[in-house]
């Protein structure tokens, strides 16, 4: 299962993704919580991303729903 604490929702990005960086952007000013997981950092993080999907940025919610891309910004092929 995704999440160290299972209680904040993982988001999967890469550098240079405008749709990740708006999803982050977001959630900041919201104040919200989450753990980043960027894919390009290692090949493990990459494969585990994967797992969940094919385009970044991947949010895993603590209930196990998986979401990717955000709202109307094309997000990044991994």
């Amino acid at each position: 299962m995704a999440g160290s604490s299972n209680t904040h929702p993982v988001v999967y990005t890469i550098r240079g993704c405008d749709a990740c960086v708006k999803l982050l952007r977001k959630w900041d000013q919201e104040g919200m919580a989450y753990e980043e997981r960027r894919v390009e950092m290692s090949q493990a993080t990459l494969d585990e991303a994967r797992g969940y999907g094919k385009l970044v940025p991947i949010v895993v919610w603590p209930d196990g729903h998986v979401e990717q891309g955000f709202g109307e910004t094309i997000g990044c092929f991994i």
